[in-house]
This record gives structure tokens, sequence and C-alpha cells, in this order.
């Protein structure tokens, strides 16, 4: 499998149950800056979309969060400096001429840490002109807490008129009587702002219109999903190091709920989709070529 990272244009743009502050949000790797936060990356090779990668934290991924997992002699030799860089990264999709009157229809792809855990979504969001409350939708790959946590500030709703997008799987999951009922507190917080804008769906529904199709990918959590719209795959935490588990997807980092199923979903999505632009919430590079 041959990789090949591509930055189309790169924009200099650096940055009620429903109450109380949300848990903090993990899955951070290592460190933090988002002083250091990459300028938001603008993929704009097709007609009708226009991608936009939204830095919301930089990282490290420790060393340690992979031992055990495959190979620890090959993982020190690929790891001399005991981590890999990573990031946090949330995407606006902006498709042009959705309604009848030609405004953008504007689609987030995850919703990173939040304000309250010192995530930069809302900054950036402010800096590409975009006002929260004309985020149209929410499509979330699953429900770890630097992947909601954006959608609340101060225990409120920040994207009021969202639909939220979510796989039937992911959401009986995080049930008070699913598997990841022991993690699912910030889960609870943000369906209790939400509830009237919750929309499930299936394996493979096509939603929005029929614009973004679905991909059930799970391993990382039971339901965690791919999104694929145009050229663009958004595999959420297929992938938590790229320098790592590209190259060697049999390396699992501890966050994922059952290794071995995260490791066969890894190798299925990559091999599958030859030509497609993958991008990672966890990846450094904003838009990486599957060949």
């Amino acid at each position: 499998m041959k990789y090949r990272f591509v930055i189309f244009v790169m924009s200099v743009m650096l940055l009620a149950g429903c109450k109380g502050k949300q848990q903090p949000a993990g899955e951070t790797g290592t460190a933090a800056d988002t002083a250091a936060l990459a300028p938001c990356a603008i993929f704009s090779g097709m007609d009708d979309m226009e991608v936009i990668t939204i830095p919301d934290r930089v990282n490290r991924m420790s060393i340690d969060l992979f031992k055990g997992s495959y190979n620890d002699s090959l993982l020190a030799v690929l790891m001399p400096d005991d981590s890999s860089p990573s990031a946090i990264n949330s995407f606006l999709l902006r498709m042009s001429g959705y309604y009848y009157d030609g405004r953008d229809y504007d689609v987030l792809i995850d919703a990173g840490l939040g304000e309250d855990n010192g995530g930069a979504l809302l900054r950036q969001l402010k800096k590409l002109d975009v006002k929260p409350e004309e985020i149209d939708a929410v499509c979330l790959t699953h429900l770890h807490g630097d992947h909601i946590g954006g959608l609340l500030k101060d225990g409120q709703p920040v994207f009021p008129n969202a639909a939220i997008y979510l796989s039937v799987e992911e959401f009986n999951a995080w049930s008070d009587d699913g598997p990841m009922a022991a993690q699912n507190g910030l889960w609870k917080q943000v369906l209790s702002c939400y509830a009237n804008q919750i929309n499930l769906f299936q394996d493979g529904d096509a939603i929005i219109d029929g614009r973004i199709k679905t991909h059930l990918a799970p391993g990382h959590t039971p339901g965690h999903t791919v999104y694929e719209a145009g050229l663009c795959l958004f595999v959420g935490d297929l992938v938590h190091a790229q320098d790592l588990q590209l190259p060697y997807p049999d390396f699992c980092a501890r966050y994922d709920n059952d290794p071995a199923l995260a490791v066969k979903t890894r190798k299925q999505v990559l091999s599958s989709h030859p030509g497609a632009y993958l991008c990672g919430a966890h990846c450094y590079e904003p838009y990486i070529e599957l060949k």
C-alpha cells in the first residue's frame, strides 16, 4: 500500500436537562498545543463541494499507546522519539447550491474537543466567517469526547440548527445498557441538548440528500463510521498515528475497543478505496491519497 500526501490549497486561517460543564475529553495523546495549529487546508477538487480541514488541536501519540499490539521491536525502530505527530481535526463540507436559493449547505464531520477543553473549532470557524448557527449538520464518526466535545459550550448546544447524524450501532452501544455505557456521561449531556436533532442511519445509507455515503467501520468503537463524500473519505479514528499505522496497519492504539476488529477494519478500508483522499481525525496531513 502506497500513500501520497496532497495539500491542495493552504489557507492561512490559524487560528433544560442541557446544562452543566461537559466532562474532560480524552484521547489527546501525550502533548497538545493550540498555538501550533496548522493552517486550515482546503480541498477544492470537486465541482459541487469544498472540504476544509479544521485543526482543533495539535498533539503527539505516545509509543506507549501502541506497545503490545503488534511488534514492539519494530515499534521502537519506527518511533525512536517515543512518540508520533498527530492532531485533532474536524472537517467542514461546504456543499454549493444545496437549496433552491443557491446558498451553501454546511456540514461538519465531528466537532472536536470543544472550547471548554481547549479546542479551537469555534475560533477556526470564525476565521472562515462561518457562524455556529449556520452549520446545517454534524456527522459524528463516533462518540468519544474529542469528537463530540465541541457540540457543547458551558453545557449548552453550540450548533442549535444542526441535524446530528450517527450510526444506530453507535447510538445503541453508548446507551445505558450498551457496552460503552461506562464512558457515556458526555454523550448523555449531548443527547439531552440535541435530542430532537438526532438522525440515526444504518450501514450503507446515503444521507444529506444522498451526497454522503456511510460505511460502518467498527473496532475503535462498535458503531464507528467512515463517511464518503465525493473524493474524500472521512475515517475518524481508523488511524491514530499516520506515520506508523498507514504503512503498518497491524499496530493498534489502546483506545480501540476491539483491537483485532480495528485492525481488520483498517486494512479493509485502506485497501478498498484507491484514488480516494483519506481525511483522518488524528492525521497531521489533511488529504492523503490512497493508492
